[in-house]
């Protein structure tokens, strides 16, 4: 990795720890609620049922009433007999470490998470470019494929503060650094930086709600690199525009290419102060992405224009031990892609003559959930319910292609923990079944027998297929000395889908909480 991506991590590392840090001098929190107790607020299922509304870094004083830190450590491992994805990969292995803290210091809430992982990704077909999901359509890619190596770091760090006793203020910052690559051909050498900034402001109502604002930018970059040392078997590289088309003009040599982009977007909260109340949230937020080529005197390919809207509205309420919840949530997106047309190349500057709006994406999912918890001293259990309806809309306009499906999901998990002496013990089983609707594709014969439209025939299967996943966890904790809690925890997956496929995710990890 350059040194700049080393100078922006370790700037990015010390604001992540820096409530780690802070915790050190807090010697008050002990005595304000047990270990224990803490890691029932943290883990019970209803922190993280009204989630949206601490998209406004402000509200982050009263997500929780008392602090926790945890350290970690672990590996996961995943093994698909067919991916669900094929541009994603059949299976990965990878070993990381982890630290998340949350903090009351004084008045003000600090919090942060720092991230470090290391593996590597199998049987990657049909994409050299990373960050898949942020750039689609527009990544280059070729047949062959293999496996690919990466490394990424992440951290976050943020902070709220009172002014007076209506007003409060936070900002929170998030850097996350991707490196992957292949060292037999095909060969990409991606480098992703994904810097995100977040500033937020709340005002007390009256004695239960607070209304928020917070405004979100966002800066995007990655360099993408392929490079063929094998003069005998030499794959064609393309450079894909959505549905199973690419760019037929620049295939081939033209390899090294990056992307830059920025957001911008909003969002608007109303959030209870005691976290039982009703709740609120409405956001967007506009990514624009452009693909240049940079061995073509840095030649605008391709520009992606990416939306994202949402909104939330919810209650949580009970008495004594028992607290219920609702929400209805509608979440969209789409994508618009424009492909640049060029003239004639004078001296390899090849100048731009039009532009054409060739791509569109559109996808929507709304659904109700419902939540009980009972919540005791040194005990906690509850489940939630999710039931909703997604659908999916793509197309390319010349020459035509159409791609839509729809499903209806519904969710049910279900978790708890209780302390017994120094042991805090934890367990969570839920399980997630999608109806697929009737789904329509839309291309010529000659275009179905294409070897880039591959990947898209995988895609329309499995999202016209039923589908189940299974997921399950245990955690073991172990109070020692009354300050810390060293504990060990597994994750296990199992997703059935496209008939008889399937996929199993697991995960281990040990760390301490303090």
């Amino acid at each position: 990795m350059n040194p700049h991506i080393y100078n922006i991590a370790a700037m990015a590392l010390a604001i992540a720890v820096a409530p780690i840090a802070a915790l050190a001098q807090d010697e008050g929190e002990a005595a304000k609620a047990s270990l224990i107790s803490r890691t029932l607020e943290h883990e019970a299922p209803l922190a993280g049922f009204a989630d949206e509304v601490y998209a406004n870094p402000a509200n982050q004083t009263f997500r929780f009433e008392h602090s926790l830190n945890v350290l970690s450590a672990g590996y996961d491992y995943r093994h698909a007999t067919q991916p669900q994805l094929l541009e994603q990969g059949s299976g990965h292995s990878r070993g990381f470490g982890r630290i998340d803290a949350y903090l009351h210091k004084g008045k003000a809430t600090l919090w942060g998470r720092a991230y470090y992982g290391n593996g590597e990704v199998r049987n990657v077909k049909y994409s050299e470019t990373s960050d898949f999901m942020s750039v689609y359509p527009y990544v280059m890619a070729d047949t062959v494929g293999g496996r690919n190596q990466q490394e990424r770091y992440h951290f976050m760090g943020g902070f709220a503060y009172p002014l007076g006793r209506r007003w409060t203020i936070g900002a929170e910052g998030e850097y996350t650094a991707l490196m992957e690559y292949r060292t037999v051909d095909p060969r990409p050498k991606n480098l992703t930086g994904d810097l995100r900034a977040k500033i937020g402001v709340a005002y007390r109502l009256n004695t239960r709600y607070w209304l928020g604002v917070a405004a979100t930018a966002r800066k995007y970059k990655q360099t993408n690199e392929v490079k063929l040392y094998n003069e005998v078997s030499v794959p064609n590289i393309y450079h894909l525009t959505g549905l199973g088309t690419d760019y037929f003009r620049f295939q081939g040599v033209n390899t090294s290419t990056y992307y830059k982009g920025y957001s911008f977007g909003g969002t608007v909260t109303l959030a209870p102060a005691d976290r039982h109340g009703v709740f609120a949230k409405a956001e967007l937020m506009q990514t624009h992405i452009d693909k240049i080529i940079s061995t073509l005197n840095e030649l605008p390919l391709t520009s992606l224009l990416r939306r994202h809207y949402g909104a939330a509205v919810g209650y949580t309420g009970g008495s004594g031990d028992h607290t219920f919840g609702a929400k209805i949530y509608a979440q969209g997106a789409s994508r618009r892609g424009t492909e640049n047309i060029f003239g004639t190349a004078q001296d390899n500057i090849y100048p731009q003559i039009s532009a054409l709006d060739q791509y569109s994406e559109d996808a929507l999912s709304t659904g109700l959930q419902l939540l009980y918890q009972h919540r005791r001293a040194k005990s906690s259990y509850g489940f939630t319910l999710d039931g909703g309806y997604n659908s999916y809309k793509e197309r390319y306009a010349e020459p035509l292609r159409r791609l839509k499906a729809s499903a209806l999901c519904s969710s049910l998990k279900a978790q708890g923990s209780v302390a017994t002496g120094r042991w805090l013990l934890h367990g969570m089983l839920g399980g997630t079944y999608s109806w697929a609707g009737d789904g329509t594709i839309t291309v010529s014969e000659a275009d179905r027998q294409s070897t880039l439209f591959t990947p898209v025939a995988h895609k329309y299967d499995l999202m016209t297929n039923n589908s189940y996943c299974i997921d399950a966890a245990l955690e073991a904790n172990w109070l020692c000395a009354g300050v810390v809690m060293p504990f060990i925890r597994a994750d296990w997956q199992y997703a059935h889908y496209l008939q008889h496929q399937h996929q199993q995710v697991l995960g281990v990890a040990a760390g301490v909480k303090f």
